[in-house]
């Protein structure tokens, strides 16, 4: 008896919930980087003990492209599902390696390679990640729904952070700060390796959308050769469409609150409830904002959120540095947050609406993880390098808005397909 498909609700449940549970293992270092920084590096002065293991978190993102290419191009040949199978698979253990890695202490040299290592399995597997389930969202849903469908690709990413920042929250408040030193950080490792036989069984019941054996038997092996040869130009011009949303992202979810902490001198758990707060808002805005692309336009939506947040970043460094309460944390955390999703959710789909299907895993994979790599994920690192070079606690604030300001520019050139059928 042939089993039913499963319905549109239940593969946004899927694709969500087992997203989430890899950008929570990919996430969860950056709540615990001043504790990995201190056990891992602790032969570098304290300045340089944060730099290095925010660095370590940048790493990850130098194998992002090569996670997107390879397995957005596995997407294409072989199928999204596989593809998604194999990459949350590969989060697991990852974050078993940290969870158990030895300190500095212990066996010197071997304990920072250790988490080095991996750092590069997680950002080749999160790099992976995005192409194939927001392609697989995209293809799921009609043309009248596709941002919102997309959405829920973001939204996933965002309930990771938001369980890692809750699982941090809990550590920090629960222990001393010398526990949370001595064995508390790695209890939320511990917890993400459960990522793996969770996420799979979700998956599971999934329906393939790469059905055509022609495309399953060949295309996908030349998909990153048409990526960038044939559309070259248009995953040039995503790459820097999607700068901007990379760029404030992380600094609004991962450079925030260490930054609160270091600078403004606010308590470990304030800085990561302003976490919570941050991702919860990601969680809740990115299906509204889904709709409103759906209805308005993507770029009407996009280009409203990304003047804004270009006229309100540096405002926002301003208070919070008048004012570096939790409060004005939190309500700085969430204003940016909602500006995020704006600029984010539009461009998820507008990318994959361009490029053709037996491209389409590959094109958004390597434009996103080539914008989230080089622009998104060492944006923490130079924003810290900014402060500690300019002494100037506002200096993130002209990164993000320059951000901002250049990735407007390809919008001139990419059509918008709002409500057009999906080739």
């Amino acid at each position: 008896m042939q089993r039913a498909a499963p319905s549109k609700t239940h593969v946004i449940a899927a694709t969500t919930l087992g997203t989430a549970l890899e950008f929570y293992d990919f996430s969860i270092y950056s709540f615990f980087a001043i504790q990995i920084g201190t056990l891992f590096f602790s032969s570098a002065s304290p300045v340089n003990q944060f730099l290095l293991s925010i660095g370590v978190f940048g790493v990850g993102f130098v194998v992002r492209p090569l996670g997107g290419v390879i397995i957005g191009a596995y997407a294409d040949r072989a199928g999204r599902k596989k593809a998604m199978v194999l990459t949350i698979m590969l989060m697991a253990l990852s974050c078993a390696l940290i969870a158990f890695a030895p300190t500095y202490a212990s066996v010197g040299i071997l304990a920072p390679v250790i988490v080095v290592t991996a750092r590069l399995i997680q950002g080749f597997a999160a790099g992976g990640e995005f192409g194939p389930g927001t392609t697989l969202l995209v293809e799921y849903a009609d043309d009248r729904s596709r941002a919102f469908f997309a959405s829920w690709n973001f939204a996933a990413t965002a309930l990771g952070l938001a369980l890692g920042a809750l699982v941090a929250t809990l550590v920090n408040a629960s222990l001393d700060k010398q526990q949370v030193l001595d064995w508390g950080w790695r209890i939320p490792f511990l917890l993400g390796i459960i990522a793996a036989p969770v996420g799979m069984l979700i998956r599971r019941r999934l329906e393939e959308t790469l059905s055509e054996p022609s495309q399953k038997a060949g295309h996908g092996d030349g998909a990153l050769k048409l990526a960038l040869t044939r559309h070259l130009r248009l995953t040039l011009l995503s790459t820097f469409a999607e700068l901007g949303g990379s760029v404030s992202i992380y600094i609004t979810a991962f450079f925030l609150p260490s930054h609160a902490v270091r600078v403004l001198h606010l308590t470990s758990t304030a800085a990561v409830a302003s976490g919570v707060v941050s991702a919860l808002v990601l969680f809740i805005s990115a299906p509204v904002a889904g709709l409103l692309a759906d209805r308005f336009s993507r770029k009407r939506v996009l280009v409203i959120a990304r003047v804004a947040m270009l006229a309100l970043i540096y405002p926002a460094f301003i208070l919070l540095g008048a004012h570096p309460s939790p409060l004005a944390l939190c309500v700085v955390s969430g204003l940016l947050a909602l500006l995020v999703t704006g600029q984010i959710v539009p461009v998820l789909v507008m990318i994959p609406e361009l490029f053709p299907k037996r491209v389409r895993a590959t094109g958004i994979a390597l434009s996103y993880v080539v914008s989230a790599s080089f622009f998104g994920g060492f944006s923490p690192f130079i924003a810290a390098w900014l402060i500690e070079r300019t002494g100037n606690p506002l200096a993130p604030a002209w990164y993000v808005a320059g951000a901002c300001a250049i990735s407007l520019l390809p919008l001139a050139w990419l059509r918008d397909r709002t409500g057009e059928a999906l080739g």
